[in-house]
């Protein structure tokens, strides 16, 4: 009795903590999406941004999606040339 209610409180934990990953998908696409909506297309945009923010942001909820592409540091040499102006004498 004592092992299947473990069980069943685990599982349904598993279950609450899954649907608070979506839903702060969901609320932070709405948010970046009514943004650039509305920066691109004023309130139309916001609107549709908004819209299309919130499916993207639980899609990538749903499977896990990083909302912020990691950057990586790259080192790179540069040749800096010079151009000399010759002189004929």
């Amino acid at each position: 009795m004592k092992s299947a209610f473990l069980t069943a409180a685990i599982l349904l934990s598993a279950a609450a903590l899954t649907g608070s990953a979506q839903a702060q998908g969901t609320v932070r696409g709405a948010e970046r999406g009514v943004e650039d909506g509305n920066r691109a297309a004023g309130p139309v945009g916001g609107v549709v941004g908004g819209a299309v923010g919130a499916a993207t942001g639980t899609v990538g909820g749903v499977l896990g999606v990083d909302p912020e592409p990691r950057r990586e540091r790259i080192e790179r040499r540069e040749e800096r040339t010079t151009i000399r102006e010759r002189r004929d004498r």
